[in-house]
């Protein structure tokens, strides 16, 4: 059997639940190992998941299907296959796309409406038809689909950062990002995804982690954080803190908190840059930042405990010296 041919049934096998276990983790590292494979296996799970919903009397146009397989293998841009072999590939092919109620080839399926909501220099709570309550946060991009109750998983995207309140519920929640997939039934954590990575904070509950290639996967509680890069790296961690929250919490907690973790985190809540590369010693730092503090007065404060120099600058603040 050609390899083509042979991991076109394992995706209409896992499609199906008919999958070993060794057949699962084969297709998976196909799938890795080139992302024009992860495309197909998307694109015809997509599919598969829509065709669900296609009358029991539907007849696919498999004409069509055959017509669109074949403009596909004579123009495309990768070295052609063997007659036999472009035959087999395509039968296969059309295998799933008649088993699934519809071809896809060329975005041919029918496309699904998206709700999307788009923040700007303020924030916006939302509530989704299942009840889960979500906080986005400023410059953040969150949609849902339209019949977003129908359907076997509870599935969103976002770009940005939000806080989410998830109803438990049977169907699985699922928030897809830039790097990674987030999966829970219910509970509370924050999201927040940008061009360089997607970080996972769990406030209560149990989440699951999965990178964008599927292939490592990690599950967080209470208090724990992951956090998946640009690169296809996965890293989990517990934090001494939730500060990652502080955006909605309106609050930092610091406990025994090494100093340029503090000035990090600063930054991030007072939207302004803090140069720590001069400070000479990093203290440990035990106190807590409330929404009527003022950035000048928490360094001052910082000044104080750990004998360091504040300097005001064009672009912010430079922090040096310091003593534990």
């Amino acid at each position: 059997m050609k390899e083509q041919d042979k991991y076109l049934i394992l995706i209409h096998k896992r499609l199906t639940k008919q999958l070993s276990s060794e057949e699962a983790q084969e297709l998976d590292t196909w799938l890795a190992s080139d992302a024009e494979h992860r495309t197909l296996y998307e694109d015809t799970a997509k599919s598969w998941g829509q065709s669900q919903q296609y009358k029991a009397d539907y007849q696919p146009d498999t004409a069509s299907a055959w017509n669109k397989l074949n403009e596909k293998i004579d123009t495309g841009k990768v070295v052609r296959m063997p007659a036999r072999r472009r035959w087999v590939a395509a039968a296969a092919a059309v295998l799933l796309l008649v088993a699934g109620g519809f071809w896809w080839l060329n975005n041919a399926a029918t496309p699904e409406n998206w709700v999307e909501i788009q923040t700007n220099d303020a924030g916006q709570e939302v509530t989704l038809p299942d009840g889960s309550s979500i906080s986005l946060n400023k410059n953040t991009t969150f949609a849902y689909r339209e019949n977003f109750a129908d359907h076997a998983e509870r599935i969103v995207k976002m770009t940005g950062e939000a806080f989410f309140d998830v109803t438990k519920n049977t169907k699985p929640f699922i928030i897809q990002t830039n790097h990674a997939d987030v999966r829970v039934l219910g509970t509370s954590f924050n999201v927040k995804s940008d061009i360089d990575d997607t970080q996972v904070t769990v406030q209560s509950g149990k989440v699951q982690v999965t990178d964008k290639a599927k292939t490592q996967k990690t599950i967080l509680q209470k208090g724990q954080k992951a956090i998946a890069d640009k690169s296809g790296k996965l890293q989990k961690s517990t934090p001494k803190t939730l500060n990652d929250l502080a955006w909605k919490t309106r609050q930092l907690d610091f406990n025994a908190t090494p100093l340029k973790d503090v000035v990090s985190d600063l930054e991030d809540y007072f939207k302004v840059k803090i140069d720590a590369t001069k400070l000479k010693s990093n203290c440990l730092h035990t106190g807590d930042v409330i929404e009527e503090d003022k950035i000048e007065d928490v360094l001052e404060n910082l000044k104080r405990l750990h004998q360091i120099n504040v300097s005001k600058t064009a672009k912010g603040y430079t922090l040096s010296g310091g003593k534990c």
